[in-house]
């Protein structure tokens, strides 16, 4: 039976054939959204590895293989692979995820408009994480874009420095949560293109009760909200 799900700007509905329901390691799967786009997805699955098939009314051919924890554990290599065939149109991507317990790092090439490269990378430990980003173009035979962040988290605050836009435009923030009604935090920001100015934002939380709450920004604004109730039908 096809499941649909709906949303004030979103409508789809989703048919399957085959599936891990049925034993089979192909599923296919028709998805239709607003505008009469529509496509179509074959997805073929193994231990380890993904083929996924995709064709839609815009005509665009998209091919995607993934491979997880098939290398190493924690890795995650995928291509993809997209065709165009009213303007001839390629695409060629390859990227990979590195996951484990205190690291997490992203890599993505783009091999045919560039060919450009992205990194990114996260390393915590007790609570403290540092990361780093980067962009290059081999054409360009350059570094692009870089940034970075340092952090400290735990379960009641946590604090971040950040120096994005190579490493322009820093910014420090804190966030505390008082107790189970009261939460604070606030964010200096300044660029250093733009002059000596220091931009300076605070926030306040107060739940009045357990659906509703009341938020204060400086610059001054309030906000009152009350989340609506779910009733769930038996």
């Amino acid at each position: 039976m096809p499941r649909r799900a709906t949303h004030p700007k979103l409508t789809m509905s989703v048919s399957r054939i085959g599936g891990r329901q049925s034993g089979l390691p192909l599923e296919a799967m028709a998805m239709l959204g607003p505008g009469g786009f529509a496509q179509l997805l074959i997805v073929f699955q193994r231990t380890g590895l993904t083929l996924t098939q995709t064709w839609n009314t815009a005509n665009t051919l998209e091919s995607k293989v993934e491979l997880a924890d098939s290398l190493a554990k924690g890795l995650k290599a995928e291509g993809i692979f997209s065709f165009l065939p009213a303007t001839q149109a390629r695409g060629a991507k390859f990227n990979l995820h590195f996951k484990q317990s205190n690291f997490h790092g992203r890599a993505f090439f783009d091999l045919l408009k560039g060919p450009t490269a992205s990194v990114d990378a996260v390393i915590g430990h007790e609570g403290f994480l540092a990361g780093a980003s980067a962009g290059y173009d081999v054409n360009k035979a350059q570094v692009t874009t870089y940034s970075a962040a340092v952090g400290f988290q735990a379960p009641a605050y946590s604090a971040a420095v950040t120096a994005t836009d190579n490493l322009t435009v820093f910014a420090a923030s804190y966030y505390h949560k008082v107790n189970d009604q009261v939460e604070a935090g606030a964010k200096a920001s300044w660029n250093s293109k733009t002059g000596n100015a220091v931009g300076l934002e605070l926030a306040s939380k107060y739940r009045l009760d357990p659906v509703s709450f009341v938020k204060v920004c400086h610059p001054l604004h309030v906000h009152c909200w009350v989340q609506p109730v779910r009733v769930a039908a038996v």
